[in-house]
């Protein structure tokens, strides 16, 4: 894990929010798409967003840079990214509106600050784990 990384990451999830509150208030606040619908939505094309700019910027020196490659990894960082943000994001985003009156967009940020640290650490450790191969001998 080091600085670099970090920073690319958060450079990223922070381009994600936008495509998530974009996508969100396009399809909920224009189209008028139920919230859990326009919501599950926006989550996954943050998550297709982030993790191509993850497989191409964050950890790129970590893949093969092949389309199996690409694919095993996308459908990995889905799923857990999925789980982590289905589970917290679109909880909270549907929770704070329904019950508590709080605007979407404004749930919807609340939502996706809760787990930024768990993402990183599944990344780091799980999706874009450094294989032996990768790691270069010390003199």
């Amino acid at each position: 894990m080091n600085v670099k990384s970090i920073i690319k990451f958060q450079f990223v999830a922070w381009l994600g929010t936008l495509v998530n509150l974009g996508s969100l208030w396009l399809l909920h606040g224009i189209f008028d798409l139920p919230l859990s619908i326009a919501g599950a939505i926006a989550i996954e094309l943050a998550i297709l967003h982030n993790f191509t700019w993850h497989y191409f910027l964050t950890w790129n020196d970590r893949v093969h840079f092949t389309l199996g490659d690409f694919f095993g990894r996308l459908y990995k960082y889905n799923i857990l990214t999925a789980s982590i943000d289905f589970l917290i994001n679109l909880g909270t985003l549907y929770s704070l509106n329904k019950f508590f009156g709080v605007h979407y967009l404004l749930a919807d940020i609340i939502g996706m600050s809760a787990g930024p640290i768990f993402k990183f650490l599944v990344n780091e450790f799980v999706i874009f784990r450094k294989s032996v191969a990768h790691h270069k001998p010390k003199n």
